[in-house]
């Protein structure tokens, strides 16, 4: 875990912001439901994300201008931008990425109030208490993608 020092945190900078913000948040959601739905295909199949069913999370990442609508229907993450959301989540990208790569865990995040939540709670426990038990070495990802991502966490840490 890193402890981040007490001060100015990394924020994305504009000119990496904006060409982001300019894609469509369908897009975004699009492309992010499919990556879930291949990371979490054995969670899926085996109905531990079946408190997600008919639901709706929005994730927002606030200084990259995203927008991420998930809705899992029939086992399957698709898009829903713009929809009502059961729970909404918001964070800087350096955060997500602190979450992501295991260098922060979502509590932490959460109370020093750098990530958010809104609506349901219970939902919201629930889907906390499911990431904290995903062992990230059994996930189908590609081999590079931890390396890949501490470099980007440490330009990141450096240059924003």
């Amino acid at each position: 875990m890193m402890n981040q020092a007490v001060g100015r945190l990394p924020v994305l900078p504009k000119p990496l912001a904006l060409p982001l913000g300019l894609v469509p948040d369908r897009l975004h959601s699009t492309l992010m439901g499919r990556i879930l739905n291949h990371v979490f295909a054995g969670s899926i199949s085996d109905g531990e994300l079946d408190f997600l069913e008919g639901r709706t999370i929005c994730i927002r990442v606030s200084d990259a201008g995203i927008t991420y609508g998930l809705h899992l229907h029939n086992g399957r993450f698709t898009a829903a931008p713009g929809a009502q959301a059961d729970l909404s989540i918001e964070g800087a990208a350096y955060d997500y990425m602190l979450l992501v790569s295991d260098r922060e865990d979502a509590d932490t995040l959460f109370f020093q109030r750098r990530l958010s939540m809104g609506g349901s709670t219970e939902l919201g426990v629930h889907l906390k208490n499911f990431l904290a038990g995903v062992d990230m070495d059994t996930l189908p990802l590609p081999a590079q993608l931890r390396p890949a991502l501490d470099r980007c966490i440490g330009l990141y840490e450096r240059f924003a």
